[in-house]
């Protein structure tokens, strides 16, 4: 495919006439600072979304794909913002939403508002998000203004307004402690699933939400026939080792063509019984949606461990099809608010190695010392790959205090690679004496 078959498909390009100021490539990152203080904020794009970390976005309700600030304004152009909601979020209309915003702060800044500075690369950037993309220009160099861009009329699209869900976080689910896999206890007899790659998914018996109480704008086909008597644990799910475009899916509102043919809610608990045995919920749940037959809920299956090298092989097995883990379940427990040994994971992490290349200062308990070791990736002889990354995790207060030494070889352990090859959740295991 060429690059400009490429950049027609690209549906960001122009939104009903505007074009943004700046073309940022999917993956690529550029960095903004702040006007009250020297803080850098990261503006990233990632398929149709485009992030900023500022406390503004992140505050901003909505899906990530329904969100602006006015560093996102400054860098594209408050006329392509407005258009960009309006197309992913026809609903804000009120003079509270950003979309109503955006033409009152282009105001301010031509009456001499400050532009925000872009144009430093991240570490992201480095790792190679954008492989194969054009650097971002940067906004400052761009010859586009916001008042221009503003102007450009556009046709209004008569589309039912998505209703605005409000954060729910009366609701903790139970969560899995680990299971070592030399020194966990006996597993025989508990119940085994597997750990699916997906978005947690709780249904409240109106929508789903994250485990954070977040929610989740799932299409009205998709939660039509789902009941509205009883409370359900599951994970949004597409298919093994498709993480991040799930995550992009069900976080992204007023797309229900995405979910079509690809989302489904795996079920393994019904919180509504939480006092009943784990056997009799799932037994339940089973029974429930027997009778629903809704083609895209299923509930999970689970298998009873006759031993640790029963578990084990189940696991290998798993991992050898692109799965995450499994999850061992306590025959006979109850539905935990928090935390449990009740529910464990099992998982196979890899080891690999990268050079310290800085050290990056902690928050709350760690704002005195190191809160993560900022990596170069190292290949299979010892190379750097120039792919940075941080590993935060794994670290003792002590080696938080006294962290291995700029051009020191560390050992991290993580579970895969994600789609810009980082790995995700990297632990770090220690330091190479070699």
């Amino acid at each position: 495919m060429s690059r400009t078959e490429v950049r027609t498909k690209d549906k960001l390009l122009e939104i009903n006439g505007v074009k943004p100021k700046v073309i940022l490539p999917d993956g690529t990152t550029l960095n903004a600072t702040s006007e009250s203080s020297d803080r850098l904020y990261t503006m990233k794009r990632t398929g149709d979304h485009y992030y900023c970390t500022c406390p503004a976005w992140r505050r901003a309700a909505g899906a990530v794909n329904s969100r602006t600030c006015k560093h996102l304004q400054s860098l594209f152009g408050v006329g392509y913002e407005e258009a960009r909601l309006e197309l992913t979020n026809p609903s804000t209309t009120s003079a509270s939403t950003p979309s109503s915003n955006l033409k009152r702060r282009a105001v301010k800044r031509a009456r001499g508002e400050r532009k925000v500075k872009t144009g430093v690369v991240s570490d992201e950037e480095l790792s190679g998000a954008g492989a194969g993309a054009k650097p971002a220009r940067s906004a400052a160099g761009s010859s586009s203004s916001s008042s221009s861009a503003a102007g450009v009329a556009r046709p209004k699209r008569k589309v039912e307004p998505v209703q605005r869900l409000a954060k729910d976080v009366s609701f903790k689910p139970l969560l899995a402690e680990k299971w070592d896999i030399e020194k966990g206890k006996d597993p025989k007899g508990y119940l085994i699933s597997e750990k699916l790659d997906g978005v947690r998914a709780y249904w409240n018996g109106k929508n789903f939400q994250s485990r954070e109480g977040n929610p989740f704008y799932a299409p009205e086909w998709f939660t039509k026939k789902m009941p509205k008597d009883i409370c359900l644990d599951g994970e949004l799910f597409t298919t093994r080792g498709d993480f991040q475009k799930c995550v992009s899916i069900v976080r992204t509102q007023n797309n229900p063509d995405a979910w079509k043919f690809s989302v489904s809610y795996q079920i393994f608990d019904c919180p509504s019984k939480g006092d009943e045995p784990f056997e009799d919920r799932i037994a339940f749940v089973q029974e429930t949606f027997k009778k629903l037959r809704i083609r895209w809920v299923h509930v999970l299956a689970h298998t009873e461990c006759k031993s640790r090298k029963h578990l084990l092989d189940m696991l290998d097995d798993i991992c050898a099809k692109g799965g995450e883990g499994l999850m061992l379940r306590e025959p006979g427990s109850a539905y935990v608010n928090g935390r449990s040994k009740t529910l464990l994971k099992v998982k196979r992490f890899l080891d690999a190695d990268a050079i310290v290349r800085g050290h990056e200062r902690g928050t709350g308990k760690n704002a005195n010392c190191t809160g993560a070791l900022r990596v170069e990736m190292l290949d299979a002889k010892g190379r750097p790959t120039g792919k940075l990354f941080k590993i935060g995790s794994g670290l003792t207060d002590q080696q938080r205090r006294s962290p291995p030494k700029i051009g020191a070889t560390v050992i991290y352990r993580y579970q895969e690679l994600s789609n810009s090859g980082t790995p995700r959740f990297p632990t770090f295991v220690g330091e190479r004496a070699d």
